[in-house]
Formats: C-alpha cells, sequence, structure tokens
C-alpha cells in the first residue's frame, strides 16, 4: 500500500441528523459501534468491515469542540470529494435534506463538474461528476 488513505472521519453535532443527510443524499449505510459512541460510515451503502471494495470506509462521530460558524472560513481539514454520477441530481438532493452550496457546480477541465458544499453539520465536502475516460 502505497501512502493512500484508508479511512475518514466526519464530526457532527447530532449523528443522526448528519446520516440521515449522507444516507438520503448518497445512499450510504451505518452502523454504531456499541458503546464507544463511534458510528461506522459505509459508502458503498452495504455493511462491510475489513477494506472496502470501492473506495474507503469512514466513521462519524461527535464534534469534540464548536461547529464551523462561518461557511466562508477557510478549511481546517482534509476535504474529501466524493464521486457521483449526476452532479446536479446530488446538488439537488444536498440542499433538499438541509445542505448548502458554497461553490456552485464548476466545470475543471480535463477533469470534471466540480462543487463544494456543506452538510447538515456545517462540514465542507466536494462532489465531482468526472468526465467520461478516453482512450489513451
Amino acid at each position: 500500500m502505497a501512502n493512500l488513505v484508508v479511512h475518514f472521519e466526519i464530526y457532527a453535532e447530532d449523528i443522526e441528523r448528519a446520516a440521515d443527510f449522507y444516507r438520503n443524499v448518497f445512499g450510504w449505510a451505518f452502523q454504531t459501534m456499541g458503546e464507544m459512541n463511534y458510528t461506522l460510515v459505509f459508502p458503498s451503502g452495504e455493511v462491510e468491515y475489513g477494506p472496502a471494495k470501492k473506495g474507503i470506509n469512514g466513521g462519524l462521530l461527535l464534534r469534540p469542540g464548536l461547529a464551523p460558524q462561518d461557511t466562508l472560513a477557510a478549511p481546517n481539514a482534509f476535504v474529501c470529494t466524493i464521486g457521483v454520477d449526476d452532479i446536479d441530481a446530488s446538488v439537488e438532493a444536498a440542499e433538499r435534506h438541509g445542505g448548502h452550496v458554497d461553490m456552485a457546480i464548476t466545470l475543471v477541465e480535463n477533469v470534471g463538474r466540480l462543487a463544494y458544499l456543506r452538510d447538515t453539520e456545517g462540514n465542507l465536502f466536494g462532489v465531482l461528476e468526472p468526465l467520461p475516460m478516453t482512450g489513451q
């Protein structure tokens, strides 16, 4: 393994609200780990332990401090970007489920269509609809 990101964590003031957001917008699955007060995140939509079949798995846990107060503040964390098939539908679903658009859909040359959103907990994340791959 060559220095790959293998796990992510999302911090939330309200675990259920955050899980509902990601479940409704992206179809992710969640499982609470007993007394640890830690919720596993499975972006594949299926609870699967060990290395994820596609992408990486993560965690959802209570934010240890104050939530971001200013949507224009610079991020103070790694920002994860979620690959989607239909960015228009993903942005619309995020807004419908309490999310906020920080950067509208923008075409990134030779990459795809990209937008930055905030979830119900104020966390910044990206969504990317990649350009179709062409033969080399």
